[in-house]
């Protein structure tokens, strides 16, 4: 084998291993010839004019479509394996970008697209014109077009300013939260620093809009796990101080944005600890996680807990981990998951609601063996509605953002069924050993089980109704919102 063959083939398989990293961004051109480089995969077929009538080029719509939606990953210095910037890089990849998109792997969007609610303020994936484009271009050969055609490519901030609700809010954080550094040796255990740090900034009560959790150099990223920070916040008379989680943090999950109305209270005094899992390498880093929080300017008109904890087992129900629950309806119980060798098993936990809630967010919460996993209601009057399904993807934590028209109102005794199915066999590429008994516990290989929603509870229902009124009113549809919940 010629070494030009041989380093085509090892570009392949690199780009095949590492492909599951996070992809973003694309555009246009005119030529088809096949350049050097560009191999197919099995099934693909290369011959000038295939994928439909109309040529599609890199210069004239592909290189648009990753600058939009892929190079905010796809880019030296950012957090995918492998750069797509420019025409030769992005042909390189070719096959492994037809693949990934065609399958809806990248953008990770990992939602069931054919059911349930599909209006999302943070949603990634590619509309299917979109994917029909990038799918032509590599059939066609990925030719390049015009060269002077090529969109210019954007300044990129630099790390410390890479903030991506930056552009949501058009400014920075209005406070950043940052850890104390953590030396993590290399070539050591996993790592569980207790570190914490007090919100001295912090001189009066203040209302969060957003938060944003990222590693706090790049080289943290090396290291990073995940983390649960919690705040422990005066009372209100300063006395009895709360314990609360703030912001978790897991592969794939950018941070919490609240509805516009809605806020969580800071008080002077807080301390913030941040519960980091740190994971050693080839050599010594010190590890930093940062939160940027975006205030609200005044007092929003509802409070909101945060993200609450739905457990899909044989214990049914909400719940939180021992000792931190964030709701007085909430009680903490650890689940009992037990998923037997080489099995499919489905669990379902269902809870009736004692008081109004508004959804604004959605997230599960498992490790290797889910394969998907639904959201249910069945409201007062008897009408059954099915919010979303996950299509379990380990990498990618997304927090599903609903969009304001789009939050499930839900009134009290509202019936929330939550089912998860897990893969305990070989057929599940994630699955490390199918032959092993898998029950609840933290690490990669045990096995987690709950939703997480992005709540507002009504302790009044006349706002409740009053929300499903203006929904009723700004809609189309003539069937009533709190029989429809959309």
């Amino acid at each position: 084998m010629t070494n030009e063959g041989s380093n085509i083939l090892l570009r392949v398989a690199v780009g095949l291993v590492l492909g599951a990293g996070c992809m973003a961004s694309g555009a246009r051109a005119s030529s088809a010839q096949v350049g050097p480089g560009v191999v197919p995969l099995p099934g693909v077929s290369w011959t000038e004019g295939s994928g439909g009538d109309r040529t599609v080029t890199y210069a004239d719509g592909v290189a648009e479509i990753l600058l939009e939606n892929c190079l905010n990953c796809h880019r030296e210095g950012s957090i995918a394996p492998m750069s797509l910037e420019g025409y030769e890089r992005a042909r390189s990849y070719a096959s492994l970008i037809r693949a990934k998109v065609e399958s809806r792997q990248m953008p990770p969007w990992p939602l069931d697209k054919g059911v349930g609610i599909q209006r999302f303020k943070n949603d990634i994936s590619l509309t299917d014109e979109e994917i029909e484009t990038i799918v032509s271009w590599v059939d066609q050969g990925a030719p390049l077009g015009d060269p002077a055609a090529v969109p210019e490519p954007p300044a990129w901030p630099d790390w410390e300013d890479a903030w991506k609700y930056t552009d949501v809010f058009d400014r920075s954080p209005d406070m950043v939260i940052r850890s104390p550094a953590y030396t993590v040796v290399a070539n050591g255990m996993d790592q569980y620093p207790p570190l914490e740090v007090a919100l001295d900034e912090l001189v009066e009560e203040r209302w969060i809009r957003a938060i944003e959790i990222r590693p706090g150099t790049p080289e943290t990223r090396a290291v990073f796990h995940h983390a649960n920070s919690y705040v422990l916040m005066p009372g209100e008379d300063g006395d009895n101080p709360d314990r609360a989680e703030l912001a978790a943090s897991a592969m794939g999950l950018e941070g919490y944005i609240y509805p516009e109305d809605t806020g969580r209270l800071l008080r002077p005094g807080s301390t913030v600890s941040f519960g980091m899992h740190l994971v050693p390498t080839v050599r010594d880093v010190e590890a930093v996680l940062e939160l940027g929080v975006w205030f609200h300017e005044s007092r929003p008109e509802f409070e909101t807990p945060g993200e609450v904890h739905f457990r899909i087992s044989q214990t049914t129900g909400f719940g939180g981990f021992p000792g931190h629950s964030t709701d007085p309806q909430i009680s903490g119980s650890w689940p009992d998951l037990i998923l037997p060798p080489n099995r499919v098993v489905t669990y379902r936990s269902t809870y009736v609601l004692d008081k109004p809630a508004r959804i604004y967010s959605l997230r599960g919460h498992f490790h290797l063996r889910a394969k998907s996993a639904v959201l249910e209601v069945v409201y007062p009057d008897g009408r059954y509605e099915l919010i979303n399904k996950l299509d379990w993807a380990h990498r990618w934590h997304v927090s599903f953002l609903y969009e304001d028209d789009a939050m499930p109102l839900l009134p009290r005794g509202t019936t929330v069924i939550a089912t998860a199915v897990f893969d305990n066999t070989a057929d599940n590429p994630s699955n490390p050993d199918p032959d092993q008994w898998v029950m609840w516990g933290s690490r990669t290989v045990d096995e987690m089980s709950h939703f997480r929603y992005g709540v507002t509870w009504f302790d009044d229902e006349a706002d409740f109704e009053r929300l499903v009124r203006e929904r009723e009113r700004a809609s189309d549809e003539p069937e009533p919102v709190a029989a429809s919940g959309l």
